[in-house]
């Protein structure tokens, strides 16, 4: 028997009876309110194509296009300000990634929206290659090895997130992407980068400002930490001490 009848309301035909009697609507028609435009974080699919067109950068025309970097990122890509990202030494792959980002408006920041507009997907690649060639910025990914020891019962929180992440708030460790040690493709090494480059953009992914990061993976980790936290671990890697920790094991 179905519950037809309502007391101040008109009879319930057969279907709504139906699908009142197990909890569920019995609206089927399209949904009438607007739906939010699908927004993709980054342009970026690490495709064969894609690779091959990061390795086949031309370093020396990528010179040329560094120059319109020195003003922020300093000469030959080494960094004294700490707004701004050392790129000597730079995983090509991140740089490209991190330009076209800023081509498609998946990332902003103030002039570099407009820089990465005026090149094309060449120079990017160009690019990537000159400053993934220089020396004397970021130390390389050279596939360290770290010895056990840097655990959860580690009393240093930089050296316990670094090397063991927080597995009860869902951190891995920092070591498993930007080194050292492992390097996750497109994810930028962090050993002597401006720590307070570090620091702010760990706070602009934990407040949704930046939003670039395929899967969520760097927004949901940095919303976890704390800005104590943000600190010494962005100091750790800065001061190379993520080197030191280990070339001395």
């Amino acid at each position: 028997m179905l519950g037809r009848e309502q007391q101040n309301g008109p009879t319930l035909e057969t279907w709504n009876a139906i699908c009142r009697a197990l909890g569920i609507t019995a609206d089927i028609a399209a949904a009438g309110e607007p739906q939010p435009s699908l927004r993709t974080p980054s342009r970026i699919a690490w495709t064969s194509a894609t690779l091959a067109q990061v390795a086949g950068g031309n370093a020396e025309h990528g010179a040329f296009v560094a120059l319109n970097c020195t003003a922020g990122h300093g000469e030959q890509g080494v960094s004294q300000n700490g707004l701004y990202p050392t790129l000597a030494g730079m995983d090509a792959a991140a740089i490209y990634k991190q330009l076209d980002d800023f081509r498609a408006g998946k990332r902003s920041w103030g002039v570099m929206n407009a820089i990465a507009q005026a090149l094309s997907i060449q120079d990017a690649a160009d690019a990537g290659a000159y400053f993934a060639s220089r020396s004397h910025g970021l130390p390389p990914f050279v596939g360290e090895r770290f010895q056990a020891g840097h655990t959860l019962r580690e009393d240093n929180p930089a050296i316990r997130l670094v090397f063991a992440g927080d597995p009860a708030r869902g951190i891995p460790p920092c070591a498993a992407c930007h080194g050292p040690g492992d390097h996750k493709l497109g994810a930028p090494q962090l050993k002597t980068q401006q720590p307070a480059y570090i620091e702010r953009q760990l706070a602009a992914f934990a407040q949704g400002f930046r939003q670039n990061d395929i899967n969520e993976q760097m927004r949901t980790i940095a919303a976890q930490l704390t800005p104590e936290e943000m600190h010494v671990v962005a100091e750790f890697y800065g001061a190379g001490a993520a080197v030191a920790q280990v070339a001395g094991r």
